[in-house]
């Protein structure tokens, strides 16, 4: 008993001991370099939920301490330090900064951004040194076969805007395109008035999670690009110019003058006197080796000693292939990124300049260049179409049009000067540095005006209107538009990490408006003669889109471990009614940072291992016009109806419909990061499903419905499902030797599941010259077309199909469905790296399997029907499949025409020599280097290009050049 009390006693008079040992510790944190305070670092006791931060001075104070307690001092950007408490009553504290952390990749998301490791969504980051290499003119071409579930089809045609598509976009009718976000304003319009060398980087969000806070733009994918950015650093000037050599990779097949004087001979004999006499091979005609400039100086620096500033001018000279196609840009960009208040008050400030010329060749000489008599000549003297060899029967001008004369007796020229930049203000405040205001103000005005200038002289001048006093009047025609699109968003953010908690809340409101104005003239020399004059002009005024939205996002993280992202947008456009104008969309995403684990910390086969699961809500608003639900009637300047003496105009009602709303994309993501040989083998795999519903359609409507016998509305769902796979291998790091691997891989699968069934049994609806269906339980635009019969030697029987119901007749009950223009499978593969002696290299690979191509190059002329035209009383050539078919007359819808269109395709080889031994600094460097573009193509299709973009139908398509390259790169 005795020693419990001496026990007790001896704890009652240690206890006061004990509670003396407890301190208060406090101090300053500062920056090791520029030994300036540093707020908001985190001061936490080791092991507990104990804890504080520094305040704007960079002052602490942590009390309650006991003697050997581990404390922590962390700071992103910064090395973390531990302290061991030993009663200090004051502690100063020097960070320095990590370059490894400085380092760590950051992505943008959805208004902010977010280090790659703590990502929730499926995001994608393609930067600089993942960019293609090599004559790159259009933004695309940064990107192409770089990212997984990214699918970049290009025009050969100088100026055109891309197609892109991730993970196969999400609607029938509305746009597939993804939203493109540059520096934080949602641009409307394309990318090729943009300077590629203006780019830093590409935020790919791909799924819902990440996309759900961009709302009724989100279904289709958000592509946020970063601009590059000013610098603190000294003075540094770069200047980059490439030139190429533009040739033409392939033509078509089509008989040589003599093989189509044989071919006449035989097949058309009565019309051998209207043979020529000249070797003419019309492609060579229209298509001429071209060159391509491009031509880039930008300064960065600071500014006054205060202001990280940059500045790039650039000139883009592109000629196509095709004679008379020219392109040509001219750049100007400027970022200014100062801060004031000690980085309490960050500004970024960007704009952007460009004009564009393009001149337009008639696309329509492809096909007549196809299609002309080999055997006449370009020129013809006694010819009244400005000397050109045209068809000319019965008074007027019959069959195929001169190609020549199609290009150079038409001038199609356009101009635009855009103007897009934005504001982003970022304020911290003082008086609590966890949260900070955000204000974006954006600005995409588009300007641009054109004409059309058609030589009376030439065909196509050629007017057979008996009020004229002349056939041969020309015509001339011009157009211009207006189009601005204003943006401003306001946010506040607030962030902090309690114990072992990380929050980051954030909420805002956005507001856009789209205003579009254009004009067009008509044939200004048929009005000057008197001829329709009330239809001089037509002006049309859109009245514009509106655009307004409330978001909110919270991120919350747990022991770095376990990560949530709640995301919500209720979002509002007037592109439809009223009724329907509100819509809300979530998205909430889980991750599990698998490698932080005990079980795998120490793991020396992992270096990263993380488990992404996401849900969200997306929408769909662009329908292509603002004012499908609006009763509106569409007024004719070119036709009246008289009472008595009077012409009234005609008015029309157009369909409309009030009920009209949403499309709505739920979509799920499973994914997978991970990383091998510290991070040297890295990349992530996501599983994704996608379902769509009220999807936009024209349908029919009913007897006397909506005033209109079209119209559009919400019917049908479509689902879309696959695998992204992307992978980066630093395979070789030597000081003689890098080598540097990117691979990605994309399975996708989409089919529609409901559709308005108009009188189509099967739930279809007819496409494209009648090959072409939406059907339930297919992919969108799938072939339906009959089942060839062929003859034991592989030709095809004309007129002979299957029989497939055995009803013991053919009809269209006979048609099925034979493939589909999408592609299964996607891949990207790029080698970069570094030589022996200062050279280095990058080859990039890209692949798709599964895609099918309707021919119609050779569906619409390789047939006697069109070689011998006794409608026109006429000839014309065609391509070599003839030879194989022998059919009289036109067989489209035959499955004969659907053709593989898989391809492997080697995009690019650059090499270059860096002569860094001649300067001996790294402040100066000169690099030459050339390479090949669209070097290889290997695919059994016989076509031009197994690559098309017009929903799988294969017209006569602008050639993508292989292009020669030699550029010079200097920084000084």
């Amino acid at each position: 008993m005795k020693t419990i009390y001496k026990k007790l006693l001896f704890l009652l008079l240690f206890m006061p001991i004990c509670v003396l040992a407890q301190g208060t510790l406090s101090g300053t944190v500062l920056d090791s370099k520029s030994n300036q305070p540093i707020p908001g670092v985190n001061v936490v006791i080791q092991g507990s939920t104990m804890g504080t931060q520094t305040d704007f001075d960079g002052k602490y104070n942590l009390p309650t301490l006991k003697k050997g307690d581990k404390i922590i001092f962390s700071y992103l950007g910064y090395s973390s330090q531990i302290i061991s408490f030993t009663n200090q009553v004051t502690l100063n504290i020097s960070l320095v900064e990590d370059a490894n952390l400085l380092q760590e990749v950051v992505v943008q998301v959805g208004y902010g951004s977010v280090r790659k490791k703590d990502a929730t969504g499926a995001v994608d980051l393609v930067s600089a040194k993942d960019f293609n290499k090599g004559a790159i003119v259009g933004v695309e071409g940064l990107l192409s076969g770089r990212a997984a579930g990214v699918v970049v089809t290009s025009s050969g045609t100088p100026g055109n805007d891309p197609v892109i598509r991730i993970r196969g976009g999400s609607s029938l009718l509305a746009s597939n395109d993804p939203l493109i976000v540059i520096d934080g304003l949602p641009i409307d319009g394309g990318l090729s008035a943009i300077n590629p060398n203006d780019i830093e980087s590409f935020s790919i969000l791909k799924d819902a999670s990440a996309t759900a806070i961009y709302g009724n733009r989100g279904s289709n994918g958000v592509i946020l690009i970063t601009t590059k950015r000013g610098s603190k650093k000294e003075m540094q000037v770069s200047f980059n110019t490439f030139t190429t050599l533009n040739t033409l990779a392939k033509k078509i097949d089509v008989y040589s003058a003599d093989e189509y004087r044989t071919l006449i001979n035989e097949k058309a004999p009565l019309k051998a006197n209207l043979l020529g006499n000249s070797k003419t091979d019309w492609q060579n005609e229209i298509f001429s080796d071209s060159y391509t400039s491009d031509i880039n100086l930008s300064v960065m620096g600071n500014l006054f000693d205060k202001v990280p500033s940059r500045l790039t001018i650039g000139n883009t000279d592109n000629s196509g292939v095709l004679n008379t196609s020219n392109f040509k840009r001219s750049t100007a960009s400027i970022a200014l990124n100062p801060s004031f208040l000690d980085d309490h008050l960050k500004l970024n400030i960007t704009g952007n300049y460009s004009y564009t010329f393009r001149q337009i060749a008639d696309e329509g000489a492809i096909g007549s260049a196809i299609s002309y008599d080999p055997t006449q000549s370009v020129y013809n003297p006694t010819s009244i179409f400005n000397g050109y060899t045209e068809w000319f029967n019965s008074g007027q001008p019959k069959g195929t049009s001169n190609p020549v004369s199609l290009l150079k007796d038409k001038r199609n020229v356009a101009n635009q000067f855009r103007f897009f930049g934005n504001i982003n203000i970022d304020y911290k405040f003082h008086f609590l540095p966890e949260l900070k205001a955000v204000i974006n103000a954006g600005m995409d005005k588009q300007d641009g005006d054109g004409s059309l200038t058609i030589n009376p002289l030439s065909r196509s001048g050629y007017n057979n209107n008996p009020n004229l006093p002349t056939n041969q009047i020309g015509s001339y025609s011009n157009t211009w538009y207006h189009n601005k699109n204003e943006n401003l968003n306001a946010q506040l953010n607030y962030t902090k990490a309690i114990g072992k908690w990380n929050v980051d809340l954030l909420a805002g409101y956005e507001y856009q408006q789209f205003d579009w104005q254009n004009y067009y003239s008509g044939n200004k020399k048929l009005f000057g003669l008197g001829v329709n004059e009330e239809a001089k002009e037509d002006v049309y005024t859109d009245p514009g889109n509106n655009l307004q939205a409330f978001f909110g996002r919270l991120n919350l993280g747990f022991n770095d471990k376990y990560l949530m992202t709640f995301n919500f947008r209720r979002d509002g456009s007037t592109r439809v009614s009223p009724v329907n104008k509100w819509a809300n969309f979530p998205g909430v995403a889980f991750a599990w940072k698998m490698k932080e684990e005990s079980f795998l910390r120490d793991s020396k086969t992992f270096s990263d291992l993380k488990l992404r699961l996401s849900y969200g809500e997306t929408g769909q608003q662009n329908l292509g016009t603002s004012l499908a639900w609006i009763k509106k009637y569409s007024t004719s300047k070119n036709n009246y109806y008289q009472f008595g003496n009077e012409f009234v105009v005609i008015s029309k009602p157009d369909g409309y419909n009030e009920s009209l709303k949403w499309e709505r994309s739920a979509k799920y993501n499973a994914g997978l990061d991970f990383g091998f040989i510290d991070n040297r083998l890295k990349g992530s795999i996501d599983g994704y499903f996608s379902k769509t519903t009220d999807l936009f359609a024209n349908t029919k409507l009913g007897a006397l419905q909506n005033l209109g016998v079209y119209g559009p509305t919400n019917i049908g769902s479509l689902e879309s499902k696959g695998i992204d796979f992307g992978l980066n291998y630093d395979a070789v790091q030597k000081d003689n030797f890098t080598l540097g691997i990117n691979y990605n891989f994309t399975y996708n699968k989409t089919k529609i599941t409901a559709l308005a069934t108009d009188n189509d049994p099967q739930g279809g609806v007819g496409l494209g010259a009648f090959v072409q269906t939406h059907t339930i339980g297919l992919s969108p635009f799938s072939f339906r077309v009959y089942e060839q019969v062929y003859t034991p030697e592989g030709r095809p029987i004309e007129g002979v199909f299957v029989d497939r119901n055995g009803d013991g007749k053919i009809d269209s009950s006979d048609q099925y469905n034979y493939h589909k223009p999408q592609a299964d499978i996607t891949m990207g593969l790029m080698f970069n790296g570094t030589l022996y002696k200062n050279w280095d290299y990058s080859m990039a690979w890209r692949a798709s399997l599964g895609n099918y191509v309707y021919d119609d190059v050779n569906a619409g002329r390789a047939f006697l029907g069109t070689i011998n035209d006794t409608f026109n009383q006429t000839i014309n050539n065609s391509p070599i499949d003839y030879s194989n078919t022998s059919f009289i007359a036109a067989s489209k819808q035959s499955d004969y025409y659907i053709k593989n269109a898989s391809f492997l395709k080697l995009d690019n080889i650059t090499i270059g020599y860096n002569f860094k031994s001649v300067f001996q600094t790294d402040k100066y460097s000169l690099r030459l280097y050339g390479g090949v573009q669209n070097v290889l193509t290997i695919t059994d299709y016989k076509g031009i290009d197994p690559e098309v973009f017009n929903n799988g139908i294969d017209g006569t398509i602008f050639p993508r050049a292989r292009m020669f390259m030699l550029g010079v790169n200097a920084n000084f």
